[in-house]
């Protein structure tokens, strides 16, 4: 919850151009419920935040040049959660198109026992079903060198 809140400040100290809607609240507050459950190694969490067979995708850069592309659906990710886990994400950007989908932006760092192994940006699409956002799919990148860099953004 505490991170909703770091998140809904951020969005209003954004400027006068960017004022959190109920449904940029709702899409941001799914995101922390899938991260929550993430780290209480919650799997029937996750799939509460989520629609089935939803593929995540991770791009991590690899030495000497180029990508490494992973691909997991939501079902494999849950029965591969591993306890220690936190995620955090700050400076939130969500884009909506009315209630039918929207996509939350955000840099983010990941802990594993407390020790940071990562940062990136998450791009999270939802779609709303029955009256709740729910996670379609997500992509982000997993820098071990970007922390710096994207912390500069908080």
């Amino acid at each position: 919850m505490r991170l909703i809140l770091a998140a809904l400040a951020a969005l209003a100290l954004a400027g006068p151009a960017v004022a959190a809607t109920p449904e940029d609240i709702a899409a941001i507050a799914t995101v922390q419920r899938f991260f929550d459950a993430m780290e209480a190694h919650d799997g029937a969490a996750v799939a509460a935040v989520t629609l089935p067979a939803s593929v995540y995708t991770s791009i991590r850069p690899v030495p000497g040049g180029g990508t490494k592309i992973n691909r997991i659906l939501v079902e494999d990710f849950i029965k591969n959660l591993k306890p220690g886990l936190h995620e955090a994400m700050w400076s939130p950007k969500v884009v909506l198109r009315g209630t039918l989908m929207a996509t939350v932006t955000a840099p983010y760092e990941l802990k594993v026992d407390g020790k940071t192994v990562h940062c990136g940006i998450d791009v999270f699409d939802l779609a709303k079903v029955d009256g709740q956002w729910k996670i379609a799919g997500a992509i982000w990148t997993a820098e071990a060198d970007a922390c710096p860099e994207l912390r500069v953004a908080r």
